[in-house]
């Protein structure tokens, strides 16, 4: 008679590690569909629908924003699948010419005065952030990020939970953070917006917009301090 064995007990490990897939997909699906859904209603077409091998097209190009450039072939497959050339060009140039202005306000700043920024997903642990995205978001912005601890002119907190302000002071637990610049010139910035680049592309200009003020005020005032950031003093 053939012997039948039972077939092997997933291991904790093995239970969680496709626990963490499953959630890292529906973290992509759900950021998918706030993005199509965001430029759905810049382009006032909130009721179009699409396939899943739309969706999956879209997905594969959200997946790949880094730069402006990929912001925008994002919107053109966007608008290709709509057949809404018109409205897309559209946003197309606002973005183009507001990321223009930017640019150009900051073409004759020296690399010595742009600030070295350092961005942290959240402090407790001590978590810093390396997104290609945020990193080009941030050159554009004035600055010029860096991922080193004490070399921080300025540091970034994008954790906007609501334990944050009770943890800000462990980060002078860290040497490397307690001795840089930015602690001891009081230029620590929390972004109070929930999802702060979090989703690539999606609210492009107004993170921009926030980065710049942060980096280069002396050049913008968006009116976004107090709303979806302010200045912490740990002083």
């Amino acid at each position: 008679m053939p012997i039948y064995k039972n077939p092997p007990i997933p291991t904790i490990a093995n239970l969680l590690s496709l626990m963490l897939a499953f959630l890292y997909f529906c973290s992509m699906q759900s950021n998918q569909e706030k993005l199509v859904a965001h430029f759905l209603e810049q382009l006032n077409l909130n009721n179009s629908t699409f396939s899943p091998e739309t969706y999956a097209k879209l997905a594969a190009k959200q997946s790949a924003i880094v730069s402006i450039e990929d912001v925008i072939a994002y919107i053109n497959t966007l608008g290709e699948e709509l057949n809404s050339e018109e409205n897309i060009n559209e946003l197309i140039e606002k973005i183009e010419d507001e990321t223009s202005i930017l640019i150009h306000k900051l073409k004759f700043i020296t690399a010595s005065d742009r600030p070295k920024v350092l961005v942290l997903d959240q402090i407790e642990p001590l978590e810093i952030n390396e997104s290609a995205y945020l990193q080009e978001s941030i050159k554009i912005a004035g600055g010029i990020p860096t991922t080193t601890a004490h070399e921080a002119d300025k540091i970034i907190l994008i954790d906007s939970g609501e334990t944050v302000f009770t943890h800000i002071p462990l980060l002078l637990n860290d040497p490397s953070i307690a001795q840089s610049k930015a602690i001891e010139l009081d230029q620590l910035f929390i972004m109070t917006k929930p999802g702060f680049a979090q989703s690539p592309g999606y609210e492009y200009l107004t993170e921009l917009e926030s980065l710049a003020e942060i980096l280069q005020p002396k050049y913008f005032v968006y009116g976004h301090e107090g709303k979806d950031w302010l200045q912490f003093q740990l002083k």
